[in-house]
């Protein structure tokens, strides 16, 4: 019988029976992974099964393919930090929401730690910013991955503000400006993580660069759809001031 212990954020809830659930976990070494917690929706665990909570996980089976059940502790609740603030509880939920684009049961240890101080410094200050690198980060780990580095046409690494819609590359502005049109603008803060944001119409740009390529590249590889609480969280942003 198949079994381990991991830490786990918890990324959906499903209910499942009157007070059992199907739980996704975004797991530090099993991936994203799913498993039936009996009595979820008791007194007992109520609190502990939310969306965003950090907890440690045991999952066992019959047969390594099958759903198993579960038994989770909790470690830590990070919404409680961002309940008063609607944009960064959309934020917390969106990254859950998102992790479920991710392949069931493949090891993405890189991208759970990243995901997981993500969702630690949401109540800090710069959180919109960092949640568009998030989604670089992403769309890397689904294999589609922008190269911001270098020019695709030159090979300079020198004033690049375009990317192409084909390639997910970079292009410097001389050799962009012919099919400025047809390029999508690429945000310095996105090239050099110690560039800051300058303002919000920059977050703006870095989330229609990155919901470019999860509409026309990965959505239509996993044959879904993105979730409605990016959409939101994407309208929030583009309300605020960096914060």
């Amino acid at each position: 019988m198949p079994e381990w212990s991991d830490s786990a954020l918890i990324i959906g809830v499903k209910k499942f029976a009157e007070r059992d659930a199907v739980v996704s976990f975004l797991t530090q070494n099993h991936g994203r992974h799913d498993g039936l917690c009996k009595g979820a929706f008791s007194k007992r665990l109520t609190g502990t099964v939310q969306i965003g909570n950090l907890v440690q996980l045991n999952w066992k089976a019959r047969l390594e393919e099958h759903l198993g059940t579960v038994k989770i502790e909790l470690l830590h609740a990070y919404s409680p930090a961002v309940l008063s603030d609607p944009e960064r509880l959309t934020a917390l939920s969106c990254i859950c929401a998102m992790c479920s684009f991710l392949p069931e049961r493949e090891n993405v240890s890189v991208f759970f730690e990243k995901t997981l101080e993500q969702i630690a410094l949401l109540s800090f200050e710069g959180w919109a910013e960092r949640y568009a690198r998030w989604e670089t980060e992403l769309l890397k780990v689904l294999g589609f991955g922008l190269d911001l580095s270098v020019c695709a046409v030159t090979g300079t690494t020198q004033d690049l503000i375009y990317v192409s819609p084909k390639s997910g590359r970079a292009v410097c502005r001389a050799a962009g400006e012919p099919w400025r049109d047809k390029l999508l603008a690429l945000p310095a803060f996105l090239k050099n993580d110690t560039v800051s944001v300058q303002d919000k119409e920059e977050i703006k740009k870095a989330l229609i660069l990155t919901g470019f390529f999860l509409e026309n590249y990965v959505l239509k590889t996993l044959d879904c759809t993105i979730p409605a609480v990016r959409k939101r969280l994407v309208t929030y942003i583009g309300g605020h001031k960096n914060s």
